[in-house]
């Protein structure tokens, strides 16, 4: 029960995040091209193309743990292997981007990280549902 409920969670919150990261990156390639701004004498275009590239490759990513999740609570077992790693990835991530944030934007965003992080370990950790219990079979010999 306790997994089923966390991986519905976990999973809406990571498309909310999905959104949110591609909204991000798509803003800030507009910046960075209105502006005409460059790091370091990049080239402004290359930034451009790189935080496209980074929506979506961000956004493929997270929508693949958010269709983990779900696929967990739809079949209330714990993910397969390829699942599993891909879940210890995005909580790897996840971490590091919360004491990133704790330093750099404050509490708020780090105890968002955070929790989106529980949610996570919580998904890989939990037990299984338990088991339906099998009914019991009549065999026709045995009707009156």
């Amino acid at each position: 029960m306790t997994r089923t409920v966390v991986a519905w969670v976990t999973g809406f919150v990571l498309l909310l995040e999905t959104f949110g990261i591609i909204l991000l990156c798509l803003t800030l390639g507009a910046v960075v091209d209105n502006q005409s701004m460059s790091l370091a004498g990049t080239d402004p275009d290359a930034v451009v193309s790189g935080s496209y590239v980074l929506a979506v490759v961000a956004g493929l990513f997270l929508c693949a743990c958010a269709f983990v999740a779900f696929r967990c609570a739809v079949r209330r077992h714990a993910p397969g292997r390829a699942g599993r790693v891909l879940l210890i990835v995005a909580a790897v991530v996840h971490g590091v981007l919360a004491a990133v944030s704790l330093a750099l934007l404050g509490l708020a965003a780090f105890l968002g990280l955070l929790v989106v992080l529980a949610l996570l370990v919580l998904i890989l950790v939990s037990p299984d549902a338990a088991p339906a219990r099998p009914r019991a079979e009549v065999s026709p010999s045995t009707t009156p």
